[in-house]
């Protein structure tokens, strides 16, 4: 069974560390908060909190199949399929606090201290529009895989850069732009887009011993993004 504090995917683990090494030289004494969350969202992903349970049934997979998911998304399927001899999981719904709950308390935050500063108003059509699309990007290219959980492609949150300059209003800076249209869109739509998907899919009839959000299936789409994010604002600072 998969635990509350998972193992680190470690070659995903150090790539983002080696990717955040460079990253530090671009955000020193500018975006500096920014880079501070994404060290603690990647220091964080291995921890789940429960926060429901409910019954599902067992995928009818065989054995080699089993092992063969296991294997490709980082799930140990078949030890969850034999942790007992009943046809239902004991199935909880856990929030990863590296790839849901950091990111989606400092979107607030971001949103908060641009109303705070004050210097143009909040582009909050724009921000509603770019926010409404990635959530329907989300809910139509995510899967409910049996054994493993909701599956968010990597690429979802992508969307989200075209989408925040094209909708960005003039004279918005880009710093502000990276961090309320494109982060601040991204994390709201792939988190609102998995719980619709949770909510409106017969989960019960597609077993996995946990639905990790934020975490197994979808913390690499939200931390890419988040990466991005803080790129194309630390480039726009220094260039």
């Amino acid at each position: 069974m998969r635990k509350i504090v998972n193992k680190p995917e470690w070659k995903s683990f150090v790539f983002y560390g080696l990717l955040l090494i460079p990253t530090f030289f671009l955000c020193y004494g500018n975006n500096f908060v920014f880079f501070v969350v994404l060290i603690a969202m990647l220091l964080t992903s291995v921890i789940e909190i429960p926060v429901y349970a409910f019954r599902t049934k067992k995928p009818e997979y065989s054995a080699n199949e089993a092992k063969c998911m296991g294997e490709l998304y980082g799930v140990p399927v078949l030890e969850e399929m034999q942790s007992n001899s009943k046809m239902s999981y004991t199935t909880r719904i856990t929030l990863n606090l590296g790839g849901f709950i950091i990111p989606l308390l400092f979107s607030f935050y971001l949103i908060f201290s641009f109303c705070q500063e004050g210097s143009c108003p909040l582009p909050l059509l724009e921000l509603s529009m770019c926010t409404f699309l990635i959530v329907l990007f989300t809910y139509m290219l995510s899967v409910v895989k049996g054994g493993v959980g909701i599956l968010v492609p990597n690429y979802v949150g992508i969307f989200a850069i075209p989408l925040g300059f094209v909708l960005a209003p003039s004279g918005l800076p880009i710093e502000a732009v990276a961090g309320l249209l494109i982060f601040v869109p991204a994390i709201l739509g792939i988190i609102v887009g998995m719980l619709i998907l949770l909510v409106s899919r017969s989960i019960e009839e597609v077993g996995s011993a946990f639905y990790n959000l934020g975490g197994i299936g979808s913390f690499h789409t939200i931390y890419l993004i988040s990466l991005l994010a803080l790129l194309i604002g630390a480039i726009s600072v220094c260039s």
